[in-house]
């Protein structure tokens, strides 16, 4: 739950606020009716960000930090083996920090430069002199584009940007062994009517390095920028880009207009753009291909060679399925499994021109004897699993995963489902066994575990001093997926900040855990202070097993500098650009996060962990997960339906999992299962232990699929540089080194410049005991609001969710096994085949994902509303050893939650105790005094 102002204005003065809003409207629609007609585009910009930027406290480069220098490119190799290191295996690619600083002695590349579409306004009746754009060479068409896969929990619709400050932190996987003649940015984007064009921009961090500063006037649409980039900048593998929205409110200056500030990037259509030379089909299209958003109603076509009634070959596919979900991830495209041996056409269809009706992107898993049929080709040498691509004519692109059996055809799949890895510029790809069971897969989000103590820096967040009223602060970590959230612990934050005077009464910095109130901190000196150590408690029992996200929202109601009387901007474009102004406030990432000891216990049904982490399906220490899989082998649809929800099981997990498919419950039922099939094909022992009776099922919608609403993209100028083709280059440990070096030096210069500017006012608190008193009373109300704020949890039965009037379209539902004591089943399940891949498609949105919670969950005929409800009785499922330490934890936890079996323990002591006392005292022989 967001935190929103308690700050009252009177009526009087919000009644004059309102009239000045109208006023202010009017004037702007006059104002833009004689504009003239002008274009936005721009040449090279200024790359200085506002303020001092880690580049300036690090090094002698201002802007843009010089790379390592390019290596003379190798001779392209016709085929790339990965050879096996088992004398050192390599170790996981540290996550990129957002603001490092350079490496002294290296030379400066070449400035980015930025293309921004003209805004259409109408025709000015005094035209304005402005400045002629610089011409920018065009940049080629056929450029391979590359998804932006946010890294923080997103919708669908795209990355939002909310309030006066915020980060969208995005991945991009490069292929390795290509020669790239021109890198291209393209973000698209739109902003709110209120933001004020002329004080907000997005600057754009690629791998550390600020590239460019976008101007936010895109209230009208989105519209499209392209920033040219050096090819230096980029690396081979995982590439991180940062978005910072620095906003700042057309008219108004106080904490509830920043509500109003949002910037939206389209992750479907923004991509990291590469022009290659066209040497032929190379596995580094594949990605290219699979997130074309051209391409997004066309389905990608997973071919079983082997057929559905193969274990073996149903397993290797549904990895590549997962592979897919997991290298895309918000811009996963929809697919289509097809039995290869059912289908008599599909050899003389594969190896046809694509047609308007046939799919252009296809994969073909399966053994080498049985995939030569189909390809029209021998894949040769097959062992250990190989990754092959073949283009055949008319643009059908064809990802065969084989190998001498099913089982190798696994490993070649498991290998195109590491993303932590890129694929080569090559056509052929022999993945090796070893490389890949020993692998540690790196984690995008950082991972926080019991007993330990992380920084801020640790969690990708670095200082960044704050002008503005209110600023916010998301860092997604990954709890355990096994974690037992407990009432009696603690989560420590020992805060080090700054803030200056003026900050206005009740200001803030609230610690928030999954949007909820967890505890804060008053900031109350008059004067400013410089806070170091600070110590808040937070409840353990808000964090939640899998994707978390602590949030650091600081309210200052004070008037800044920018503010003029009756909150209102003191002139236009408030006085500056957003973060421009005297820091009022600083978060120091030296701000440390320790962790107390957790237990290890499973608590289900919870579809909630099912849907973050992908358990009980994704076990903990395992190195590949194995499950069982019940769905009607016969019918297609339903086993793209099954296929689905894997895959999206897969994404939320980021490591794919092993299912083996039956069309029955098989006899050996010592593993989860997963089942998912129509209500007709449901045999009643599969239902006999399911919370919701086949009686209730039978009410499932059997009307007319909803339909998905696809956001076009509109076509913008672009913009190039004349570079001959390099070679990404590798991330090396020295730069990771030198630049958390200078992000180090950069947070302690400005420890040190607030230092100075508090003085002796720094601790200015306030004497005397009402002083005292007012911090005091400040102190408990602020560590006990998360108790007022907390909310009875929803005790829904799971009847209500199959009303006469709701009639859902699909329904899913977890709970244990009836005699295998540990296992868990989860059922999926709709009318009939088609709505159950319809259903299943509309529930893997974002939206509707995340949503899901307990043990029962409808989807509306709407294909967006999830309705949930309480499954039958909690279990617990045990991962691994406890300890001593948690069965103390989850014995007190225990208590906590059942305070009257508690109060009758005590009870009971007592009264054992004053029994044994009475009786001691009576047979105990008396002595003469």
């Amino acid at each position: 739950m967001a935190i929103h102002p308690s700050f009252p204005a009177p009526a009087r003065a919000r009644a004059r606020r309102s009239h000045i809003r109208l006023l202010a409207l009017g004037a702007l629609a006059l104002q833009l009716g004689a504009a003239p007609a002008m274009a936005q585009s721009q040449g090279p910009v200024d790359l200085k960000l506002w303020g001092q930027t880690p580049a300036d406290a690090g090094g002698a480069y201002r802007g843009v930090i010089a790379p390592a220098p390019a290596p003379a490119e190798p001779a392209p190799a016709p085929r790339v083996v990965e050879q096996p290191r088992r004398a050192s295996p390599p170790a996981p690619r540290p996550t990129s920090q957002p603001r490092p600083a350079p490496e002294p002695a290296a030379p400066k590349p070449q400035a980015p430069r930025v293309t921004v579409p003209p805004t259409s306004l109408p025709a000015a009746s005094a035209p304005t002199p402005t400045p002629t754009p610089q011409p920018v060479p065009a940049v080629p068409e056929d450029m391979l584009g590359y998804a932006l896969v946010p890294l923080d929990p997103t919708g669908s619709r795209g990355t939002l940007l909310s309030g006066e400050y915020a980060v969208g932190r995005f991945s991009v996987l490069l292929p390795d062994a290509v020669a790239v003649d021109h890198a291209v940015l393209k973000l698209v984007y739109s902003n709110s009517v209120e933001t004020s064009p002329d004080a907000s921009a997005l600057d754009v961090w690629i791998n550390g390095q600020p590239v460019a500063r976008l101007p936010l006037d895109a209230h009208r649409g989105p519209v499209t920028a392209r920033i040219e980039l050096p090819v230096e900048m980029l690396t081979v593998g995982q590439n991180r880009v940062d978005v910072i929205a620095r906003q700042r409110h057309r008219l108004l200056c106080d904490i509830p207009s920043t509500y109003e500030l949002w910037a939206r990037l389209d992750n479907q259509a923004s991509r990291l753009m590469l022009a290659v030379a066209d040497d032929g089909p190379s596995l580094a299209d594949f990605d290219s291909l699979i997130t074309d958003p051209t391409l997004v109603d066309d389905p990608v076509a997973i071919v079983v060679a082997d057929g559905f009634r193969s274990d073996g070959g149903m397993t290797a596919a549904a990895i590549a399925a997962q592979a897919l979900a997991i290298r895309t991830g918000v811009s996963m495209p929809s697919f289509e499994m097809i039995d290869a041996t059912d289908d008599t056409r599909l050899a003389r269809q594969l190896s046809a021109p694509a047609s308007a009706d046939g799919p252009r992107r296809v994969i073909v898993v399966g053994s080498a004897p049985a995939i030569a049929g189909l390809v029209g080709e021998d894949p040769g040498d097959a062992g250990d699993g190989v990754l092959r691509l073949i283009r055949s004519t008319g643009g059908r692109s064809i990802l065969v995963l084989t190998g001498r059996d099913t089982r190798e055809a696994q490993l070649a799949a498991r290998r195109f489902a590491d993303q932590t890895r890129p694929l080569p510029g090559s056509d052929r790809l022999v993945a090796d066994l070893y490389d890949i069971e020993t692998r540690v897969p790196a984690r995008p989000t950082p991972r926080i575990d019991g007993d330990a103590s992380y920084s801020l820096a640790q969690l990708g967040y670095h200082t960044d001093p704050f002008d503005g009223l209110r600023q916010r602060i998301d860092l997604p970590v990954d709890m355990p997926m096994d974690l037992y959230v407990g009432d009696n612990s603690r989560v420590r934050i020992r805060l080090d900040a700054a803030y200056g005077a003026n900050v206005g009464p009740r200001a803030e910095v609230a610690v928030l855990i999954n949007g909820n109130f967890a505890t804060a901190l008053q900031l109350d000196a008059p004067g400013g202070a410089l806070i170091e150590n600070a110590e808040l408690l937070a409840p353990l029992s808000m964090f939640q097993p899998g994707r978390n996200v602590i949030s650091f929202e600081t309210r200052l109601p004070g008037t800044p500098a920018f503010c003029g009387p009756d909150g209102v901007l003191a002139g236009p474009g408030g006085g500056g650009t957003a973060g421009g102004g005297a820091p009022r406030f600083t978060l120091f990432d030296t701000t440390t996060i320790e962790v107390p000891p957790v237990a290890h216990l499973a608590s289900l049904p919870d579809l909630r962990v099912m849907a973050g982490t992908g358990f009980p399906y994704n076990r903990p220490g395992h190195d590949i997960s194995a499950f069982h899989v019940v769905t009607p082998l016969d019918q297609p649809l339903g086993v793209t339906a099954a296929a689905t929800v894997i895959a999206r099981m897969a994404r939320a997990a980021g490591v794919p999992m092993e299912p083996h498919f039956y069309d029955q419950m098989p006899r050996l039922r010592a593993r989860d299962t997963l089942i998912v099939a129509p209500i007709a094909r449901l045999g009643l022992d599969l239902v006999a232990a399911a919370p919701v009776g086949p009686e209730l099922l039978g009410d499932l919608n059997r009307g007319r699929l909803p339909e998905t609403i696809v956001e076009g993209d509109d076509a913008m100028a672009t913009g190039g540089a004349e570079s001959g083709p390099q070679l990404l280059q590798a991330q090396t440990a020295r730069r990771l080194e030198a630049r958390a070096a200078a992000t180090s030096r950069w947070s302690e210069g400005l420890r040190e410049e607030w230092q100075r500017r508090l003085g002796e006012n720094a601790e200015d608190r306030g004497d005397g005991m009402i002083g005292w008193a007012s911090r005091s009373w400040g102190w408990l109300r602020t560590q006990t609001r998360w108790i007022l704020d907390e909310t009875l949890p929803d005790r829904r039965s799971p009847e209500t969710l199959f009303t006469e009037g709701s009639r859902p379209l699909l329904a899913v539902m977890q709970y244990a096994a009836p005699q295998d004591v540990g296992t868990t089943w989860t059922l999926v399940t709709a009318a009939d085949d088609q709505r159950l891949l319809g259903g299943v498609r509309l529930l893997a949105a974002d939206e509707a994902w995340d949503a899901l919670k307990g043990g029962v969950a409808t989807l509306a005929s709407d294909g967006r509303t999830v309705a949930t409800a309480d499954g039958g009785p909690a279990y617990h499922v045990l991962t691994g050893e406890v300890g001593p330490f948690g069965v103390l934890s989850i014995t007190a936890s225990w208590f906590s939650r059942n305070v009257l079996i508690w109060a009758a323990v005590i009870a009971l002591l007592i009264g054992t105790l004053g029994i044994a006392t009475h009786i001691l005292v009576r047979h105990s022989p008396r002595r003469p005094v």
